[in-house]
């Protein structure tokens, strides 16, 4: 299993729109996926058709997971999708700050989901905006960790921060993980777009931006809206378009195969 975690402490930069599109379009091409909500907001969670009242009473959400002693990945997970399992998040206080006081805080996640390595081709994991531990327990089992960036005057500022804390937890617990930041609501025609895209390349070099831009288009808000992937809703627009090339890429820089057929183990329940 390949892990995918989207990061940014900066908010409305499409994080989470991308780990929709993503984890949907790594399922409908045939991988195996178990999607991880962190942010307690949880906005996968709900985009992906839970009820988040309901998560805040059963308790059945990620954070409790990791607080789980006997805890079983496949007990927590509900599919959502053919080929695609999710690990909800909802608002539980509670279960960060223990989270937060733990010893082992950073690695609790990595731990609960190592018999899931087993069981799917693809994890991918929305962080909240913040770089809290539930965002370390991200990037401590990420083999790739993708930042959006999007096109607004406040893009670049803390984005060295960012890339010095991902270098800092890879170094510790995932040290082949890889970091490339997306450009996100990007319009090609747009100066001001390119001038960012622009200033992050020359800042942290070439091969640290995807090739891959996701456009800002009605399509990608009316999709979530119905709680849909834009892949799902319109499969010929250019919003859909980027995001399967977005996979093809990141399957090219993580030099995956094609899964193995006839993988067996355990699934959702």
């Amino acid at each position: 299993m390949k892990t995918i975690a989207l990061a940014n402490h900066k908010g409305g930069c499409a994080k989470t729109t991308t780990a929709l599109n993503l984890s949907v379009t790594l399922a409908l091409t045939g991988s195996r996926v178990l999607a991880v909500d962190l942010d307690q907001q949880g906005n996968l969670s709900a985009s992906l058709g839970l009820d988040l009242e309901e998560l805040e009473e059963t308790r059945r959400t990620t954070l409790r997971l990791m607080l789980d002693p006997a805890g079983d990945f496949s007990q927590y997970a509900v599919n959502v999708r053919p080929r695609l399992d999710l690990i909800p998040c909802s608002l539980d206080d509670d279960a960060e700050a223990i989270i937060t006081a733990s010893d082992s805080r950073e690695v609790l996640l990595k731990e609960k989901l190592e018999p899931a390595q087993k069981v799917y081709d693809y994890c991918v994991i929305d962080t909240p905006p913040s770089l809290a531990t539930p965002t370390l327990n991200a990037l401590a089992m990420s083999d790739m960790t993708v930042v959006p960036v999007d096109t607004g005057m406040f893009a670049l500022l803390g984005l060295k921060q960012l890339k010095r804390k991902v270098a800092r937890i890879s170094r510790r617990f995932s040290p082949d993980m890889q970091m490339v930041a997306l450009s996100t609501k990007y319009t090609g025609k747009n100066r001001v777009d390119r001038g960012v895209r622009d200033a992050v390349i020359q800042r942290f070099g070439r091969d640290y931006v995807l090739e891959t831009t996701i456009p800002e288009l009605v399509a990608v808000e009316e999709a979530t809206v119905n709680k849909k992937a834009v892949v799902e809703t319109a499969p010929e627009s250019p919003a859909a378009f980027a995001f399967r090339k977005l996979v093809k890429e990141l399957k090219e820089l993580m030099g995956d195969a094609e899964a193995e057929q006839g993988r067996t183990g355990r699934v959702a329940k």
